[in-house]
């Protein structure tokens, strides 16, 4: 059973590679892995380390891929598409713990397997998918266009970056409640992020603007898009990438951080403990193969190979001396046990110009860990309830006549926020 406080393991005792098996768990929840296969991967692997990950997620997506394919031959659609989007997580967790080294055979095996799976999935979806190039400096980001249905009725839409270690392909999970709810969604790679990283060698930035205004260049100047419901969700490390976007991005209506992370170089150690650090991590990187994956794969996102210089980079990542740009209104996530949370009141602090809401999850609720960990339909529920309530009102049908009385209230109504405390 889980302590108190945290969301507890399901799998496996150590937390790096239980978290991430949750974070498959939680692909169920958009079609994109099978409770049943997944446990099974985890009972083979028995112990993990990298090598056995890798061998048993690429040998269960090989697997799964070869049903896609045969689902696919027999004309089965929802059979091919449901078993390529389960390979195309399963390929994506193969390759988790290898991410140190960009030219790691495995790592590019896998990486080209996910994409061709997801891509294979999304030509047989019912509802409409396209891939979008988004400019940038001279070359293109990749994004996906998800609309809830055909009917091509311009839809207030969801704009989704990738995190420190996700990909445009894994994003469907994360805008299956938007979709649900007729929203557009648009899940989105800057550089150090998905294809960037692994195909371009495009390293991370802290000036995330300069990524997210082509995106809503692009996407605004659509007929399918309503322009002034454009809505920025950040999770994980998105929850620095959006709210500094939206320091300087002013198109957009309301901003969502899970959770916010305001300034990443407040966790780097200082002083004398400052030159210290370094040392120490470089040391365990030696001894340690965890270790060694840990901070060997951050250190390729911002194409670094040494820790010194890497815990000098993130000193770059704040923006308490921006967030008082930042004009929209903003929801703040704080998911008990959120092992990055923490930063949503220093946020909320410095956002002296626009309103803000903070919101507590609690692992009691089903909803602790790492952005809201299992419980992603309580945390969709919380989330587009009070969407509903910030987001600028329909504009009202040309009256035949002088009014009968006063304007409804068009913005719909605000849900129920089960056990959620706000500020």
């Amino acid at each position: 059973m889980a302590r108190s406080g945290k969301a507890g393991t399901v799998a496996f005792g150590q937390e790096t590679y239980d978290g991430q098996f949750q974070r498959t768990l939680s692909a169920s929840y958009a079609g994109m892995a099978d409770l049943g296969e997944a446990f099974a991967t985890a009972r083979e692997i028995g112990k993990p380390d990298p090598e056995r990950w890798y061998n048993a997620w690429f040998g269960r997506a090989e697997a799964v891929r070869a049903s896609a394919e045969a689902a696919a031959a027999a004309q089965d659609r929802a059979s091919a598409r449901g078993a390529f989007l389960r390979a195309a997580e399963y390929y994506r967790q193969a390759y988790f713990f290898l991410r140190r080294d960009l030219d790691d055979p495995s790592l590019r095996r896998a990486y080209a397997a996910q994409v061709g799976a997801f891509t294979a999935a999304v030509e047989l979806f019912d509802t409409p998918v396209e891939t979008l190039a988004v400019p940038y400096q001279g070359t293109t980001l990749k994004a996906y266009f998800f609309a809830p249905d055909g009917s091509g009725a311009p839809r207030p839409t969801v704009l989704a970056p990738c995190g420190y270690d996700s990909t445009a392909e894994e994003g469907l999970v994360f805008v299956t409640g938007a979709l649900e709810r007729g929203y557009n969604a648009v899940v989105f790679e800057g550089p150090g992020q998905g294809a960037a990283l692994y195909r371009d060698r495009l390293w991370m930035r802290p000036d995330f603007e300069v990524v997210l205004t082509p995106v809503v260049d692009l996407v605004a100047a659509r007929p399918d898009v309503r322009a002034d419901r454009l809505v920025l969700i950040g999770r994980s490390f998105g929850g620095y990438l959006a709210p500094r976007a939206a320091a300087f991005e002013h198109r957009i209506a309301a901003l969502v951080c899970d959770p916010a992370q305001p300034d990443l170089g407040a966790r780097v150690p200082q002083g004398p403990a400052g030159v210290i650090a370094p040392l120490i991590v470089a040391a365990q990187m030696r001894v340690s193969v965890d270790r060694r994956e840990f901070f060997g794969a951050r250190l390729a996102v911002h194409g670094l190979t040494k820790v010194s210089a890497y815990f000098t980079e993130l000193r770059r990542y704040t923006l308490l001396d921006v967030a008082d740009r930042i004009a929209c209104p903003t929801l703040v996530v704080e998911c008990e046990g959120d092992f990055v949370g923490g930063g949503g009141p220093a946020l909320i602090a410095a956002m002296t110009h626009a309103p803000t809401t903070l919101v507590e999850l609690t692992a009691a609720q089903g909803a602790g860990g790492h952005c809201g960990g299992l419980g992603q339909r309580v945390w969709d529920q919380v989330v587009y309830d009070w969407l509903a309530t910030v987001l600028p009102a329909e504009p009202p049908d040309e009256p035949d006549g002088p009014p009968d009385g006063p304007d409804e209230d068009r913005r719909g109504g605000q849900g129920t926020n089960p056990e959620v405390r706000a500020t």
